[in-house]
């Protein structure tokens, strides 16, 4: 395997397995690793460009993915669900077939604010940085900060919920039923898990509402 294609293989892993940044981090030195940035290499080694283009098709992918998604009737809830909604739309009207030239033109478009869609666990991050209620990778004032997903904070008002999202919501509802439902757990852990446990049953009752039914920032 020569060079270009070992970069673009690891750019690959690094983008679109779970934690791959995490792995990044741990193996260059940095708590926060900026690809883009080139903390994994110099410019000149040409693996942030590789990174940059490998961001650029996973991000297409995932909105061509959401797109197809709303298409067929996909229920959106969260402070951020127009938002998502709108950005969705106008991201693939505008970028679908988009042919890149250059790996200036790359790194540009990644700051567009129509792409800033982070999928999450349990939760869809419609960046916003001036809103983020999480510690960011990168400062509010450059175009190509990035929410840090690992500390995403439940009262953000960047947070859209898919019905995906609420697969695993409902998931996590059940598995804290189970907890609370044990005579024999620990009552602090019993009196945090039926805290959360509310939470979560805020957030299906509102996301199973009809649209019309829901307040603003639900």
């Amino acid at each position: 395997m020569n060079a270009s294609r070992f970069r673009r293989t690891l750019a690959w892993f690094i983008r679109r397995r779970p934690r791959g940044l995490i792995a990044a981090s741990i193996q260059y030195g940095h708590a926060h690793t900026r690809m883009l940035q080139g903390y994994a290499g110099t410019y000149e080694s040409g693996f942030p460009d590789d990174y940059a283009f490998e961001d650029w098709l996973c991000r297409l992918e995932n909105i061509a993915a959401d797109r197809r998604a709303l298409d067929a009737g996909e229920h959106v809830s969260g402070p951020a669900d127009t938002a998502y909604r709108h950005r969705i739309a106008a991201a693939d009207a505008q970028f679908a077939g988009h042919v890149l030239r250059s790996p200036r033109q790359t790194r540009d478009l990644l700051g567009n604010p129509l792409l800033q869609i982070h999928h999450g666990e349990g939760m869809t991050c419609v960046f916003d940085p001036a809103h983020a209620a999480c510690q960011l990778r990168g400062t509010a004032d450059d175009p190509l900060v990035t929410p840090d997903l690992e500390d995403c904070r439940p009262k953000c008002r960047n947070i859209a919920r898919t019905d995906r999202d609420i697969v695993v919501i409902r998931a996590r509802y059940d598995a804290l039923t189970r907890v609370v439902s044990d005579p024999l757990a620990p009552p602090i852990r019993h009196e945090r898990e039926l805290h959360e446990l509310h939470r979560l049953a805020t957030i299906l009752d509102i996301h199973d509402r009809p649209p019309r039914q829901r307040s603003a920032g639900d």
